[in-house]
């Protein structure tokens, strides 16, 4: 038969959920991984030990950012996150997500243009390489504007685009972004070379 929990073994697990490890709770009480997931659901119900966290996954869909974003941001702040297990996942505190968001609100990915990611693909891998694209989008915009005989700046393909009387929804949604700054999209420049 199971050994009864008593009083401080329990009110371990009321303070440090959401905050230590399963390896904390092991050392701490002399229970199996078992046993503590069990008290913890009778306790918690279904939250268990990651109680009061989100998971990486869970605040990147909350929020909108991406996880890639979380990741400068908590190097930035320099957090550090807490895992139930060596490869489980990580457990954000809400005091650390909401001062993530603070920071993620001013640090764009594209400072000059206010961009959180591409504004092609949405990717914030790595910085921005120009108009607004990651470096992938920015040389295969360039490649195919060499190709195409066409301009590669914002500027001039605004001006070019501006030019056609009588353009389909494709060149005037280019418009629009060149109008912002942001380079076009590989479909909007084929479009463009078509209608010339």
């Amino acid at each position: 038969m199971a050994k009864a929990w008593t009083k401080a073994e329990e009110q371990i697990l009321r303070d440090s959920v959401g905050a230590f490890s399963l390896d904390y709770f092991k050392r701490k009480t002399g229970r199996s991984r078992r046993a503590i997931y069990t008290r913890t659901h009778k306790i918690y119900g279904a939250g268990g030990l990651s109680r009061g966290t989100h998971s990486l996954e869970s605040a990147a869909s909350d929020t909108g950012y991406s996880k890639e974003q979380f990741w400068r941001a908590q190097s930035a702040l320099d957090q550090k996150w807490k895992r139930l297990s060596p490869k489980g996942r990580f457990l954000i505190t809400f005091e650390q997500l909401q001062s993530m968001v603070d920071w993620l609100q001013h640090d764009y990915w594209c400072a000059r243009l206010r961009l959180y990611g591409c504004a092609n693909c949405g990717s914030s891998v790595r910085p921005a390489r120009g108009m607004g694209l990651c470096p992938t989008d920015y040389w295969r915009v360039r490649r195919m504007c060499a190709r195409l005989d066409l301009p590669s700046s914002c500027s001039r393909l605004l001006i070019l685009a501006e030019s056609l009387d009588e353009a389909p929804a494709e060149v005037r949604a280019l418009r629009e972004r060149l109008e912002k700054g942001w380079g076009p999209t590989t479909q909007q420049i084929e479009t463009l070379a078509s209608v010339l």
